[in-house]
Parts: C-alpha cells; structure tokens; sequence
C-alpha cells in the first residue's frame, strides 16, 4: 500500500465561497437510501443469527417511483399507488434454509416510512416489488452465490472477503459551516418538535446553504400536508409559522459555532416557487405521494450533506454488501482516516483510497492524503501513521454497519 502525502486543499471555511444542501429524511432519494440500507442491515442480522455469516448480497439500486395524485388546498385524491423496487443479487437459500426476503423486505418499508414521514398512512397507497438478479458465474466460488450450508458460507468469506470492485472513494476531516448548519436545519425541520410548532409541515425538506464571504444565505423547501391546510392563506399563515421558527434556530446555532463569529449578514428564505395561489403540498408530507421518485445514490453524501465543492466519492454506500462492497467500506474508512488527522494533529485533509478488485481489503493499492499546509518531515510522518492506523480497521466495518439503526444514523447527520 503507498501513502501519498501532500499539500494541495483548503478547509471549507477558508475558502471564499462555499455552498452546501441536505435533503430531508422524507425526501424520496433519503427515503430509497434508508430502505435499501435498512434491508442490507436486517438481512445480515437475520442471516448472523441463523447461519453465523452474511451471504452474498447487494440492494443498491432500490426505486421509489411516485404516487399519482391530484392534489388541492384541503386534500388530495391518489389516483395511483406509489411502488417501492428492491433490485438486487441476494441469496436468498442457504441449502434447504430459506431466507425471509420477502418478509423482511416488508417488515422494512413498513418500519422505515412511516418514521421517516411521521405519517403511516403512505403504506395504504404502495405496492411491493422484489426483483433478485442472484445467479452464478465463474469468478467467483459457485457456494458464493448458492451456498449449501453456514459452513459454505463461512468457507467463502475467508477466501472472497476482498474488494469486490476497483473503487475511488474520499473522505473529509469535516464539514464546512455551510453544511453543518444545513444538516442541523433539516434535522429541525423534520422533527416531531417542529411539527408540535407547525402541524401542517411534512418531512420532504431541502436545506440550501450558501456563504459568500461573512454572508450567509439559506434557502429551504418545506412541504405542507395538503389536508391541514385548507386555503392559500391558511398555507401562508404556517409558512410564516415556520419561518418564525426557523429564523430562530438559526440564530441559536450560528450563536453557538465559533466558526459563525465573523458571519455579519444573514438571509432566510422559504418556499421560494411559490407564487399566489400555488405552494408545496405533499400527501403524506412527501413528494413521492405527488409523483416524485427516489433512487439509492441521489441523495445525501456518506457525510450527511451533498458539498459539491469539496471532494466526494462517487459510490453510493446504502445497500452493499458491509462485508466486502469496496465502495462501501472503503468510503468509511477514508472518512475515518480524515477525521483521525484532524483529530490528532489539527491538520485539515482529504484522503483518497484507490483499490483493485480482488485486493485485500487492509491494503488498498493506493492511498492520497492532501492537506491544506505545507508540513515538516515529522508531521508528515505522523500522518501517515495515523491513516495506516485507521485503514487496519477496516475489517471491523461490518460490525460497525450493522450497530447503528439506518434512520438514526440519517438523523446524527452521519453515516459512522
């Protein structure tokens, strides 16, 4: 493994301008992502109790595809049910054991959405679909994708537990006030809380941040249950509800972010389409109950926030396989390593991993920490320490996948 270690970024807030979006936990791409991953994480806890292992899997290409509705000041009618696709190899027999996918497929759906949307009544207008791709091929072992037994899987595992595919994947020490402070603001926007402030708000939020210099201009969308708000002017007096609320935990985070001390402008605005007569109403609080539609990977980045100024990897982590997804794990672990550095030596970095498929997965082929100042020899030494460190422990990333509630984790901000 080669460490390649250089001078050659610069932290979020330092840069000039910086922008960054988050959206909502309701929102149809957040709501694809919290499904495939939850079903990755229920399937391989089930699979541990009954065989011991996690089989081959992956269900990164779950679809929402949107409700027909139509849709008024006082309600809507659902002309058609949205659908809910899990696309994906999955072994779903283990000799003559066979494995819930159906059942735990969903046992998620019904888990996820309502608690996502706090609002249920979304599962009375969806449709199911499985479409497993599982089969078998030559480049790998023929028990990885039809095991005859746990014993089979485990035999597999200690042999095909390497890079499943040639990845990019990068990782930040941290996020830029920018996006903190639109992470934070979803988070508000979509909580029970908020909800008890303003009861017509539904969770398909999207949080804009932009700062240009010491100015700060935020922009978010905000959805209101069409039902609960009976006219256009019911539906302005909530938005300025909200706006009221909004302004003022604003004011209580960028008062608590020492990072925030030079901010000296500050711009909020809501529902900015909106003309007379016409706002953002979503049945059930979200645009997949007006025709929108979700795709694992259009989301949020593993950070929490979608930062296009700063480096990202272009792997979509929800649904692989945490045992040997190469673009899963090693997104974590240069995230991980990133941290490490400023953690331990105040030093800003973007690490990059480079891995062949087939590699072992503590030792990608390539690894390129770029830091944001020049370093003496020492220093650098240092860091390269630390991130060996940190990419030794990539064998306890599944574990570590698996510990943490797929929901809560969108709720932290975080992936890990």
């Amino acid at each position: 493994m080669q460490i390649s270690i250089r001078h050659a970024c610069v932290a979020p807030d330092d840069q000039p301008f910086d922008v960054a979006e988050r959206k909502g936990v309701g929102h149809p791409d957040s709501l694809a992502d919290l499904v495939a991953d939850a079903f990755s994480q229920r399937y391989s806890s089930w699979c541990l109790r009954e065989f011991g292992a996690i089989p081959n899997h992956w269900v990164d290409k779950v679809n929402l595809v949107g409700a027909a509705a139509d849709v008024r000041f006082g309600g809507f009618d659902i002309r058609k049910p949205a659908d809910c696709y899990l696309f994906g190899k999955i072994t779903d027999r283990v000799g003559e054991v066979q494995v819930p996918v159906e059942e735990l497929f969903r046992e998620v759906v019904l888990d996820v959405l309502p608690a996502a949307l706090g609002d249920g009544r979304i599962l009375e207008h969806l449709r199911l679909h499985i479409n497993n791709t599982r089969g078998s091929a030559v480049d790998h072992d023929p028990r990885f994708y039809r095991p005859g037994t746990a014993r089979d899987i485990r035999a597999v595992l200690e042999v095909e537990s390497v890079a499943n595919d040639t990845v990019v994947c990068v990782g930040t020490s941290r996020r830029g006030l920018a996006a903190d402070l639109a992470v934070e603001l979803e988070r508000r926007l979509t909580s029970a809380a908020f909800r008890l402030d303003v009861p017509a708000a539904g969770t398909d939020v999207k949080v804009m941040v932009v700062r240009v210099g010491s100015t700060l201009e935020v922009t978010a969308a905000l959805p209101l249950h069409p039902e609960r708000v009976g006219s256009w002017a019911a539906y302005r007096v909530a938005l300025g509800e909200a706006q009221e609320v909004v302004a003022a935990e604003l004011k209580a985070l960028l008062d608590r972010d020492p990072r925030a001390r030079n901010i000296t402008a500050l711009a909020l605005h809501l529902n900015t389409k909106d003309v007379p007569g016409r706002g953002y109403l979503a049945p059930f609080g979200t645009s997949l109950g007006k025709g929108d539609c979700g795709a694992v990977g259009r989301g949020n980045r593993y950070s929490g926030v979608i930062e296009p100024l700063r480096p990202a990897s272009g792997e979509a982590p929800a649904g692989k396989n945490p045992v040997h997804h190469g673009g899963k794990i090693y997104t974590a672990v240069a995230a991980e390593a990133a941290r490490r550095v400023l953690a331990e030596l105040s030093v800003y970095a973007e690490v990059t991993i480079v891995a062949r498929n087939g590699g072992d997965l503590d030792a990608p082929a390539h690894v390129l920490v770029s830091v944001d100042r020049a370093l003496d020899t020492a220093t650098t030494a240092r860091i390269e320490k630390v991130v060996r460190r940190a990419i030794a422990t990539t064998p306890t990333f599944a574990s570590r996948f698996l510990d943490v509630d797929p929901l809560a984790r969108f709720r932290d901000g975080d992936w890990l």
